[in-house]
């Protein structure tokens, strides 16, 4: 990895050395990208002991063995809470994955720590619930949930096709997983095995009409009704449920806009009830407004909270960092300035060819400022910075031109 701007928005590595500081954080899981955990790791190593619990291996991240914990998911919450606790009491409990919201929400109330509550956590891991809880304030497309292959045909027949495509969700996964588009010639019972991907057990699920539009996500804490936004994001993706390929932080589009997106993800947030903590918010932008996919009670990935919003406000502006004094403190940000720079992280297909070679044709690149293979995909990733918010769509363009 290399750095070309200004050193400290780069977040550091964890500590992986003796006590760092007087309170513990726990964090439940790992975020898949180094790039990621090891920002979010070294946001707490800064004045907090760091320990990791997951129901996978997290050896690699070099903490000391009596700083790591596990849990089976398979097990009961009462169990998984009883494996996950640290040997003293933490002073926050933080998460990535929508699968761990549940249990983090109940750790924070069994120590007494702030969070964003059990009842919102129950929210935020059920599509079904959210869409009820966000009903009144028209942030949802039309909908029906449902949990038996039944209940799907009654379903699509409710919302019909004809007027183009619904979408199939899983009502307890998150990432895209088990997501599908449904049309006129879609075979339904394939399409209910998916809720095979809930990470619920259950075969709960939702159909939507889907929204043409843009994609955005909106990345902030929250703390006793008052919302603050650190960043609205710009998802370039290549057609209806493909994976993004590019975040970018600011977004591109009208101050009115992104007043609009800002608006109805502080609803959202507010409207599913969360406490105190951190969250992002999903939206596409169609032509009657903003409809939100969905409220994730924690903070998001794709680097725009480790590295696009510190790169863009260079360093003034650090999620991990706010989250954890919002836990452990109760300090909640002031309000955000706009960005100064320009931002985006740009997915770079391998294309067969060997993760150092497309890595170095992206550092090549005057205003690359890093780039890396991107773990479970035959992509590496880029992260681009310019001075100038307005050049970053060509910036992001002459990188993904420059490594093919």
């Amino acid at each position: 990895m290399t750095t070309a701007h200004t050193p400290a928005v780069t977040p550091t590595a964890a500590d992986d050395g003796g006590e760092a500081g007087s309170g513990t954080v726990l964090y439940l899981g790992l975020r898949r990208s180094p790039l990621e955990w090891r920002a979010e790791l070294g946001a707490a190593a800064r004045g907090l002991t760091v320990h990791v619990a997951s129901d996978a291996d997290v050896s690699h991240t070099g903490l000391p063995g009596h700083r790591i914990g596990s849990f089976d998911r398979g097990s009961s919450l009462a169990e998984q809470v009883a494996q996950a606790s640290p040997d003293r009491a933490p002073v926050a409990v933080v998460c990535w994955g929508d699968k761990y919201v549940g249990l983090t929400a109940l750790l924070a109330e069994r120590f007494g720590v702030r969070g964003i509550g059990t009842d919102a956590a129950a929210v935020t891991t059920d599509k079904a619930a959210q869409r009820r809880a966000m009903e009144p304030y028209g942030l949802n497309p039309p909908w029906r949930a449902g949990r038996t292959l039944d209940d799907l045909r009654a379903a699509v027949s409710e919302l019909g096709t004809a007027g183009g495509p619904l979408v199939f969700k899983p009502a307890h996964c998150s990432g895209g997983r088990g997501m599908a588009l449904i049309t006129q010639d879609t075979g339904l019972d394939e399409v209910f095995a998916l809720t095979a991907a809930n990470y619920s057990g259950t075969s709960d699920f939702l159909v939507e009409e889907y929204v043409d539009g843009s994609e955005h996500s909106v990345s902030g804490v929250v703390s006793d009704g008052t919302v603050r936004i650190l960043g609205v994001t710009d998802k370039s993706v290549n057609g209806p449920l493909s994976p993004s390929w590019a975040t970018a932080v600011p977004s591109a589009l009208t101050d009115t806009q992104v007043k609009d997106l800002m608006r109805a993800a502080e609803q959202a947030v507010l409207a599913v009830g969360l406490g105190t903590g951190g969250f992002h918010v999903d939206l596409r932008l169609g032509s009657a407004g903003p409809v939100v996919l969905e409220v994730g009670g924690r903070l998001g990935g794709d680097l725009i909270n480790s590295h696009l919003i510190p790169y863009a406000h260079q360093g003034a502006v650090r999620p991990y960092e706010a989250l954890l004094a919002l836990l452990t403190g109760g300090e909640l940000p002031g309000e955000t300035p706009e960005p100064s720079r320009g931002a985006a992280m740009v997915l770079l297909p391998k294309d067969g060819r060997p993760a150092g070679e497309v890595t170095v044709a992206a550092l090549a690149r005057p205003r690359v400022v890093l780039a890396e293979d991107w773990p479970g995909t035959d992509t590496v990733v880029a992260v681009v910075v310019t001075e100038d918010p307005a050049d970053l769509p060509a910036a992001v363009a002459e990188v993904r031109e420059a490594a093919r």
